[in-house]
């Protein structure tokens, strides 16, 4: 976490040389280590530091490494990599945050392709040979085999090109857009890899965008007990205002892991959603009503549960339809296929029921054909 530090006394104050030296020689024979707390200087924050006895013929002293608090320490819990689990309880083993026996397969194959020696370890060993024989005398330099070997063949990456082809494309990857570094200046900066690294891959490619599961999370708790984020959230809001309606929605879903309250949440974002349909003057709430329906969507694709959302965009649609949202908001579903926030198909979340094909078909919907009065 930090520099290591060493501690040593004036060399011209022979009590603090004692007294130090009396410490050390303490540490070392019950060969233990001790924990301070130091202050730098006058209204700065403790740090935590340990300190370990280190005993030289002609040098002693006390190494000092900053440790961190308990408050500090953060241990994460990652879901299994092997299956997913939905939030009624089922336990999924294809997903498309799984691995399928393809992708498996192509990985599989990739890797023995690229297989080579480990240049780093051969010179570290015969480093440890020369010196094991000639104690004094300077290293040599690294022989050119090893040097060969640190750099990727011609050979290999033609030989591996089809496998990583195959490999692309059974992981349905893209090649993603390099965003422009912004320097940093003083501590951390931005330093690029040296040039004799050994890059497996000879294309950026990124997964596809998928958006991160909300449901059953492990919240971390400090060891403290003391739990901030509680406190600031408070109570769990149990009605969801039309004047704030989206972050409410949100932090509802994001508040709760009962499949109840989010029907719920869903039931009461939809009420608004009509409400503003209802109530709008010409179009002059469609715009909020689309940004409602996308949030809610994006929302429950997230948590996986597509079925919500495709019953009231059905709903939603026989309603402007048969006008019972007012008469003539056909306009309003116009907007909605244009920014194709219509159904929820499988292929974004498998377990939905709707395939690509039904999704298209309800977002079409029959137009009149306008009757125009001619008149003398």
């Amino acid at each position: 976490m930090s520099n290591s530090n060493v501690i040593i006394a004036q060399r011209t104050n022979n009590k603090a040389i004692i007294a130090l030296s009396s410490i050390i020689h303490a540490l070392h024979e019950v060969e233990s280590y001790a924990v301070g707390r130091l202050v730098t200087k006058d209204g700065k924050s403790p740090t935590l530091v340990l300190l370990a006895p280190s005993i030289d013929p002609d040098y002693e002293c006390l190494l000092e490494v900053q440790l961190p608090f308990a408050e500090d320490v953060r241990c994460y819990r990652f879901p299994p990599l092997d299956r997913v689990t939905t939030m009624s309880g089922k336990v999924v083993k294809e997903h498309r945050n799984l691995p399928n026996e393809n992708l498996l397969s192509a990985m599989e194959k990739y890797v023995e392709n690229m297989e080579l020696v480990q240049p780093g370890e051969e010179g570290v060993d015969q480093a440890i040979r020369w010196r094991a024989i000639h104690p004094t005398k300077p290293l040599p330099p690294i022989p050119k085999v090893l040097q060969k070997q640190s750099r990727q063949p011609d050979e290999l990456m033609e030989h591996s090109k089809s496998a990583l082809e195959q490999l692309i494309k059974t992981s349905d990857v893209k090649k993603g857009k390099l965003k422009p570094s912004i320097p940093r200046v003083g501590r951390g900066d931005l330093i690029s890899p040296p040039s004799h690294h050994i890059f497996l891959l000879t294309a950026i490619i990124v997964p596809p965008k998928v958006k991160g599961r909300k449901r059953n999370r492990i919240t971390d708790k400090p060891l403290s007990g003391l739990d901030v984020d509680a406190l600031l959230q408070g109570e769990k809001r149990q009605r969801i205002s039309p004047e704030n309606a989206i972050p409410e929605f949100k932090q509802a879903l994001a508040n709760t892991d009962d499949i109840n309250t989010v029907k719920e949440s869903v039931k009461q974002m939809c009420a608004i959603i009509e409400n503003q349909i209802k109530h709008s003057l010409g179009d002059a709430n469609y715009d909020r009503v689309v940004e409602y329906i996308g949030t809610m969507r994006d929302e429950l694709i997230s948590f996986e549960e597509p079925d919500l959302y495709n019953d009231f965009i059905r709903e939603l649609k026989r309603k402007l339809l048969d006008d019972k949202l007012g008469e003539d908001r056909r306009e309003l579903w116009w907007l909605i296929r244009k920014k194709r926030i219509g159904l929820i198909d499988d292929k974004l979340v498998e377990i939905s029921k709707v395939t690509e094909q039904e999704a298209k078909e309800v977002c079409i919907y029959p137009i009149p054909t306008p009757i125009f009065a001619v008149t003398n």
